[in-house]
């Protein structure tokens, strides 16, 4: 197959750079990054995200993870109410995992339910719409997939034992974020990686210099990783990840002060466990990925004066076995994966359990017709059962018991019209069928009993263009999600029909040292006609066309610069009745020097929202959904030392 052309590029680049293409090997070389393109074999393209862009811009919530992709957008204000959008359509109509754990479910449609460290990813990807079969099941509006550092990849060579501190100072909410690991291997076949962290921070300022109440937060993380080449061809690998959290928070996290948004105590963890095991001896038929996996998620608010002490709890035990089968011209992936729900939400007197289920199984597979074709084909079954308590206030004489099956195909065609040039058209569908409701509503809103599953249809097509130096990637989509599933007051149940058009256009080019990157992206969601809102929520919102630009300079080995500048324009297509959202330009820079040559030592100095730009980011709540300010100017002052 065609091979692009090859060229160094900063780290902070590189995020933007691997979206053109799905399937990117990048290698290290120094302290900038190569990338090889070998070909894009299927319609949705995916934003790659790197623990170097991480560290460059000392992220440190899931808005810092996300900046740079103008496909991506994160709503919330602070960090424990923070939701992912893509392409307008919330994380909770994606499939998100963490080392392959399916992170399921929604905590409360007022805060975010993705509780993540990113200090401990090595890479974050994400695929927009629906995709290939591997993609998981349920991936409506594609998939977000995190994957955490691996012990053998953070050991120098000839090394053994090894460690890190990391602290960070954040001026405008007065706090410090310090994480230490250490990592090693304890025999030639065992190694392992600790890591613990503390995050103190204040109520942040908005750009008008008002303090934004309750959203300070403490918060703490423990990881621990054991990786044993059991033998040359097998490799087991556990991981146990802990992040918690306690704050004093409105109840309605995301919105701002006002007579029913009073504060509450809250506290808040997510536990996950997961369990890897890799045969991979030299043959073309076998190459087994198999995980395991066990995820905790729990909210507990103290002391309400309307309701007491309530605690929501759901637990996720799931696995996924996989095969990969290479031949000359043909590459297939097939497999099963499973999941099952448990939903607990307990009050002074009553407790709610619901149960869901998911079994599923899948092919994938991509053909080198010729030299200049490729075609690539696969689908999924998925079969889906839920399993509902009685609610309060429901006439029924007992619960909902329902489930639903469906097919997933997708197929798509990569064209070489020249070996640096390309075309890909693709067609893909994605089916979801009942899962366990929002957490927070377990007492009072159930299910349908005539609730059929969702069915995504996307339609890809992308050209994608590598030159010396640099690339262009263009992207036109038309997604449809039918029978999706909406909540009218205490029933969920079958509301209509999602269309979502847009495009994105992506480039970028290396100048000797200095590297230029740009993306923009356009989504139009709209439910039965009307476009998505704030109160679309489990569902996604409406977000004005993005702009993201960025620029990195190397002055020399030791010394890096980089600006980002988010520009989204003015959302005027809302329903009746609600208003217009302004739009806003956002600019941040870094700045990360090594002062000590061959030292593992690092200053990086970064700000976030230089100019004090007083701004709703268009994904979180507007001015008519009292939604708050987002944080004003913040410097941060970091400094990581390896040893």
């Amino acid at each position: 197959m065609f091979q692009g052309s090859s060229f160094k590029i900063s780290p902070l680049s590189a995020a933007v750079i691997a979206a053109l293409f799905s399937q990117s090997a990048i290698a290290n070389t120094d302290d900038h990054e190569t990338i090889v393109v070998t070909g894009n074999t299927q319609a949705a393209p995916e934003v790659v995200v790197d623990s170097d862009q991480l560290d460059a811009i000392q992220a440190n919530d899931l808005n810092d993870i996300f900046r740079s992709s103008a496909e991506v957008s994160v709503g919330g204000s602070t960090d424990y109410a923070q939701k992912v959008y893509v392409r307008g359509l919330e994380d909770t109509m994606l499939n998100v995992t963490i080392d392959g754990a399916v992170q399921s479910g929604s905590l409360f449609h007022h805060q975010g339910s993705l509780f993540v460290e990113p200090e401990l990813l090595e890479q974050v990807e994400v695929s927009a719409g629906a995709g290939r079969a591997t993609d998981g099941a349920g991936a409506l509006g594609g998939a977000i997939r995190m994957k955490t550092k691996d012990p053998r990849a953070l050991l120098a060579a000839g090394e053994n034992f090894g460690g890190r501190v990391k602290t960070v100072f954040n001026d405008n909410t007065d706090g410090f974020k310090t994480t230490a690991s250490g990592y090693g291997a304890i025999t030639d076949s065992v190694s392992v990686l600790a890591s613990l962290g503390y995050n103190d921070q204040d109520d942040y300022k908005d750009g008008n210099g008002d303090t934004a109440e309750h959203t300070g937060f403490r918060n703490g993380s423990g990881f621990a990783k054991v990786v044993g080449e059991l033998t040359e061809d097998q490799t087991l690998i556990v991981s146990y990840e802990r992040k918690e959290d306690k704050a004093t928070r409105y109840a309605r996290p995301h919105m701002g002060d006002f007579s029913r948004n009073y504060p509450l105590e809250q506290k808040t963890y997510r536990d996950t466990a997961t369990l890897n095991y890799v045969l991979a001896p030299n043959s073309n038929w076998l190459n087994l990925d198999t995980t395991f996996y066990y995820t905790d998620l729990e909210l507990e608010r103290l002391n309400d004066p309307r309701w007491g002490t309530y605690v929501g709890n759901t637990e996720t035990i799931g696995g996924d076995i996989r095969n990969t089968s290479s031949f000359e011209k043909l590459t297939v992936i097939y497999g099963t994966d499973f999941r099952q729900d448990t939903s607990t939400f307990s009050g002074s007197s009553q407790t709610f359990e619901d149960k869901g289920d998911q079994f599923g199984v899948y092919v994938q597979g991509d053909y080198n017709a010729t030299e200049s074709l490729v075609l690539s084909a696969g689908a999924r079954y998925d079969r889906y059962s839920l399993d509902e308590d009685l609610r309060d206030g429901d006439t029924r004489s007992e619960g909902t018991d329902i489930s639903d099956n469906g097919f997933s195909p997708n197929a798509a065609v990569t064209y070489y019209i020249t070996k640096d040039l390309n075309v890909v058209l693709g067609y893909a569908e994605a089916f979801r069928g009942p899962q366990v409701g929002e957490l927070w509503l377990l007492d009072y809103v159930y299910s349908s009993q005539d609730r059929k599953g969702e069915t995504a249809k996307n339609t890809e097509f992308s050209v994608n263009w590598s030159f010396d130096n640099g690339y262009v990637s263009a992207q036109v989509f038309d997604s449809k999600i039918e029978d999706v599933i909406d909540r009218d007051s205490s029933v969920y149940e079958n509301s209509g029909t999602l269309d979502n058009k847009g495009f994105n256009i992506t480039a970028a080019y290396q100048l000797d040292s200095l590297t230029a990157t740009i993306g923009f992206s356009r989504a139009q969601p709209k439910l039965n006609g009307e476009p998505l809102n704030d109160g679309s929520m489990n569902i996604g919102t409406s977000i004005g066309d993005t702009l993201v630009t960025s620029l990195s300079y190397y002055a020399n080995e030791d010394l890096e610069f980089g600006w980002t500048g988010r520009f989204v324009d003015r959302l005027t297509d809302v329903p009746d009745g609600t208003d217009e959202k302004p739009g806003y330009g956002v600019h941040d820079l870094y700045a990360q020097w090594m002062p000590i040559s061959g030292e593992d030592l690092t200053l990086t100095a970064s700000v976030k929202n230089v100019f004090d730009k007083a701004y709703r980011d268009q994904a979180s709540l507007g001015e008519d959904y009292n939604g708050p300010l987002e944080a004003g100017r913040n410097i941060r002052l970091g400094l990581n030392w390896g040893f």
